[in-house]
């Protein structure tokens, strides 16, 4: 079957503008650049980006990324609709600590800026709409420890 679709489209005289529309196409991913506020230490800062769409964080993101400078560079991304959520790791563990009643003990973010008030938002609650040019983003750490 494709050859046949590709031996029409040779017929027709369009295999440069198909080769220009898939080019164009990769062409228009563009990256997503953010800004992390609020870093606390020099610490890593670790990200996941995740399907705007999702009511739960899933255990697999779509994309992982760290920063040691509060600066993240998501490369190449289709346009969509995505969140991200991050955390700063201040005692340089790897992973997100948790009080026993599963607050986080260290620095978290979430893409849009929700409060934390009534707890870890949803990937909905962080959404934002990534198109084919740079998004570029501004994060702000909150700190549970802050809390009185």
């Amino acid at each position: 079957m494709p050859q046949r679709i590709l031996q029409t489209v040779k017929k027709a005289g369009y295999q440069t503008g198909l080769l220009l529309l898939l080019v164009g196409s990769y062409a228009r991913a563009g990256d997503i650049l953010v800004t992390v506020d609020g870093i606390q230490a020099t610490a890593t800062v670790h990200a996941a980006l995740v399907s705007g769409m999702l009511q739960r964080w899933p255990e697999q993101p779509l994309r992982l990324q760290q920063s040691d400078d509060g600066q993240l560079r998501l490369v190449d991304l289709p346009p969509g609709r995505y969140a991200i959520q991050l955390y700063q790791d201040s005692n340089g563990n790897g992973q997100l600590d948790h009080g026993r009643r599963g607050i986080p003990l260290e620095p978290v973010g979430f893409s849009a800026n929700p409060p934390l008030l009534n707890g870890k938002p949803t990937p909905i609650d962080s959404l934002f709409e990534h198109g084919t040019a740079d998004t570029q983003l501004r994060i702000r750490l909150q700190s549970p420890k802050a809390k009185k």
